[in-house]
């Protein structure tokens, strides 16, 4: 049985739809949203709170279905949205890298559930590498 089926099986057809509807809404905007953080201080600005806000409606969903590891990630990103705030942008090369390889992640984390995957892809140890520097 895939990971899919189970949710399926195990909670409502709307809340599972739901966060796939979430979890897939994100992951479609995340590239668009990293090449906006380093065009300039206000793109920067409504993208880190625009992934902030996606980040949160996915963890919101995730939690509904105790999804534990995709709620905990996205609550690890979505500290780090908050952080980011804190800076004025452009984001640094080195912020854009980190964020492409959590794009990644959540990517290849989608596709298990929509892949009805037996297992959730294994995650990224490069993404605990938090970047030095978020703004330049």
């Amino acid at each position: 049985m895939g990971i899919l089926t189970q949710l399926e099986c195990e909670y409502d057809i709307d809340d599972v739809e739901k966060f796939l509807e979430f979890f897939r809404k994100m992951c479609d905007s995340f590239e668009p949203l990293i090449i906006k953080l380093g065009a300039n201080a206000l793109k920067y600005k409504e993208a880190v709170n625009e992934l902030e806000n996606l980040i949160h409606n996915t963890a919101w969903a995730a939690r509904r279905l105790h999804l534990n590891e995709i709620t905990d990630f996205c609550v690890f990103c979505e500290e780090m949205m908050i952080q980011a705030k804190r800076f004025e942008g452009p984001a640094s090369e080195e912020f854009t890298d980190w964020m492409l390889l959590v794009s990644d992640q959540f990517e290849k984390y989608c596709r298990s559930y929509e892949n009805d995957s037996s297992v959730l892809a294994a995650f990224n140890p490069l993404i605990v590498n938090v970047p030095n520097i978020v703004s330049l």
